[in-house]
């Protein structure tokens, strides 16, 4: 029997200290051990699009509540998780036990998010207000246990400076693959005959395919944690948070979601409005960006081994500015072309994922060197707090400027005014070059090199 804690004692650690098969025959990890650690991510990425799109119109029009409450519930539910995840960032830098602290959050996490699940996602026919907000207080905190403590175990599996962008760059491909999974479910026969089944349809993915992804990674992959790791305190959360590198780091990663989300919001509404598309050319469009983007799990695991992470980084983020500039400014009139194009533009998103990740590790690893505190969970909270704070701000922003410019989403064969035209261009198109530009100087003058890496990795096996 594991014993566990989570109170602040001092003193090292218990945990896994050896690889315990991480390890691959040419000193690298396994190929099977990284994907047993990015098993569990298909099932948190199929919980995105429902929660987005499907849940708030399923309730509104299945169940018959007031849309105006459906909004109240989310935006609630919304706030209320950007706040659980600093909380179990914590919790899993104070928990001490044998079993491992982020596998046992995950553990625990799991069969709550189950439970959330099935009960958010197959509601009965006399289901109410407080059911719907039960539910999502239920999934938002559950999916944060999850979230956090995973992506906080990944940075720990390796601290070779190469082998975390290929971590990242599994945990993202197959978070790719649950996207995709679950965005076709509706494309089933038997679900477009039967729209109503769509979510639940949804629910079961999750609840099948979350459970066999967190059994592989707790039973495959260990949880390897240094024995020079003492309990973070109060001045040590408030020296983070006025850590350079971390700033910059958090700063260019939320002005690149934030862009992203923004022109993810206007996606319909830009291609309707200057290329003349319908919605399903324009899915097609969208289909392409998520192709580009699975083939750029590679592409920017190979690149960041090869220039180093913040110059790869700053590549990807000048990538994409340039990619707003020939989406924009470069005529084509064919589908096929804008394919080509769009999946040119996926080929970048997969940077941010795969690269900020594997710094902010790196950057764990340093402060773990000065500090003697751990504070990986701590870091892998932040970043997804500057995930959902860009989720929510992003679009909001560019939805209310596109509404005050007097721009009629139904509109489709009525032209636009020339305000509402430009206010779109700089929504979709401008803002989001210029975030995506100033990303790329903030990750440029990341402090942290493959060679001060790999020196502090030197010191720490001393220590450890």
């Amino acid at each position: 029997m594991a014993e566990c804690s989570a109170v602040a004692t001092q003193g090292p650690a218990t945990g896994i200290e050896s690889s315990g098969g991480l390890d691959g025959g040419d000193g690298g990890m396994r190929i099977l051990t990284k994907v047993a650690y990015a098993a569990p991510t298909v099932g948190l990425a199929a919980l995105g699009l429902p929660l987005l799109i499907y849940l708030p119109d399923y309730y509104g029009t299945v169940v018959g509540l007031p849309l105006g409450l459906v909004g109240t519930a989310f935006l609630v539910a919304r706030l209320a998780d950007i706040a659980v995840d600093p909380v179990v960032g914590i919790l899993t830098d104070r928990t001490r036990c044998r079993f491992g602290r982020f596998r046992l959050w995950l553990a625990i996490g799991t069969p709550l998010l189950m439970l959330s699940v099935q009960y958010l996602y197959m509601p009965p026919p006399d289901a109410g207000f407080l059911h719907l907000a039960l539910g999502l207080a239920g999934t938002y905190t559950a999916w944060s246990l999850c979230f956090v403590s995973h992506l906080g175990w990944g940075g720990t599996l390796s601290g070779d400076y190469d082998e975390r962008n290929s971590v990242f760059a599994w945990w993202q491909t197959l978070f790719l693959v649950g996207g995709l999974v679950v965005t076709a479910l509706p494309l089933l026969p038997a679900l477009r005959s039967a729209p109503q089944q769509v979510l639940p349809a949804m629910g079961w993915f999750v609840l099948l395919s979350l459970p066999l992804g967190v059994g592989a990674a707790l039973i495959l992959v260990p949880e390897h944690a240094g024995s020079r790791r003492r309990t973070p305190g109060r001045r040590d959360y408030l020296s983070l948070l006025g850590q350079a590198g971390v700033i910059r780091l958090l700063a260019a990663d939320f002005l690149s979601s934030a862009a992203i989300y923004a022109g993810g919001a206007m996606f319909f509404f830009y291609y309707g409005t200057f290329h003349g598309l319908d919605r399903v050319q324009t899915a097609t469009l969208l289909f392409a960006v998520k192709v580009g983007a699975m083939l750029g799990t590679y592409v920017w695991s190979r690149m960041g081994s090869r220039l180093e992470k913040h110059r790869a980084m700053t590549l990807a983020f000048g990538g994409l500015a340039l990619m707003y500039l020939v989406v924009h400014l470069v005529p084509w009139t064919t589908l096929p072309t804008g394919m080509v194009i769009l999946g040119g533009f996926g080929l970048f998103l997969s940077a941010d994922p795969i690269l900020v990740r594997s710094m902010m590790a790196d950057l764990a690893d340093e402060r773990r060197l000065a500090t003697g505190a751990d504070q990986m969970g701590t870091l892998a909270s932040l970043l997804s707090v500057s995930d959902k704070l860009a989720a929510a701000v992003g679009p909001a922003l560019a939805l209310t400027a596109l509404s005050a410019a007097g721009f009629d989403a139904r509109a489709a064969s009525v032209p636009q005014t020339p305000q509402a035209l430009l206010v779109l261009a700089i929504a979709a198109i401008w803002v989001p070059m210029a975030a995506h530009m100033t990303s790329a100087f903030l990750v440029w003058l990341h402090p942290l090199t493959a060679a001060r890496q790999q020196s502090v990795q030197s010191e720490l096996a001393v220590l450890e």
